[in-house]
């Protein structure tokens, strides 16, 4: 995939066209081959669903999945500015 240059691909037999910008090629390709892969992995394990509703669990897994890391992200910098503050108090009081 060239930078700018429009991208085709099918998702549960939609057509979806993507024009990738300069620098995020390799993450448009990644995502395609993410979904399809959520998508292959949930049709075997459940035959029985339609597609209709193998998109929405995916979508909804992906959203899970994200929140998830959105809540870790957002503990890890309280902690971390937590870890800098006591720092910066510990070097204000050694310097007093």
């Amino acid at each position: 995939m060239t930078p700018s240059q429009e991208v085709e691909f099918s998702v549960l037999g939609c057509k979806v066209k993507y024009k990738p910008e300069q620098n995020d090629s390799h993450i448009a390709k990644a995502v395609i081959d993410l979904v399809l892969a959520e998508i292959q992995q949930l049709k075997i394990s459940r035959p029985q669903l339609r597609d209709t509703d193998v998109a929405v669990l995916v979508a909804l897994k992906m959203a899970a999945e994200k929140m998830q890391i959105d809540e870790e992200y957002k503990g890890n910098i309280l902690k971390l500015e937590g870890s800098l503050e006591k720092a910066l108090e510990s070097l204000s009081t050694q310097a007093i």
